[in-house]
């Protein structure tokens, strides 16, 4: 389990900090923008989305870099299809759970940097279910 643990650390904790820099970065510029805390919601998710897949994907494909010498078409199609597989149904049940806890934690608190960040935390409990759970069926299933 210990070793599970570590693996998944490694996965998703460095792609964790690019996207709470992108929730500050969106939900900052949204709310000096717009003053509006369902956009703020909504950019400052968009923003950890950007900084989280950003990270993932730089990752993975690294990592067919170095399996295959080279990147190729192919392999930029199985790096998609792998993340699309991994994240699919956990980034389906995000897109309504983030922007709303973010939203009401923000109003609730009257504070939009905390709330960003409290509803970014109470979310990624929702997200890392099933991305753990696809994950590891991706690693079994997709072996290449």
């Amino acid at each position: 389990m210990f070793f599970k643990l570590k693996e998944w650390f490694l996965r998703y904790f460095p792609a964790e900090i690019f996207a709470i820099i992108g929730v500050f970065i969106g939900g900052t510029i949204a709310n000096f923008l717009f003053h509006n805390p369902v956009v703020t919601a909504l950019l400052g998710t968009l923003g950890e989305n950007i900084g989280f897949y950003g990270k993932i994907l730089y990752k993975d494909i690294q990592l067919r870099k170095k399996k295959d010498e080279k990147i190729t078409l192919l392999g930029l199609f199985k790096v998609l299809r792998n993340t699309i597989f991994e994240f699919g149904i956990a980034e389906y049940l995000d897109l309504i759970i983030r922007p709303s806890v973010m939203y009401y934690f923000s109003t609730v608190l009257g504070n939009v940097t905390l709330g960003l960040l409290i509803g970014k935390f109470v979310a990624d409990i929702t997200f890392y279910s099933p991305a753990i759970l696809f994950y590891e069926l991706r690693k079994r299933i997709f072996q290449d």
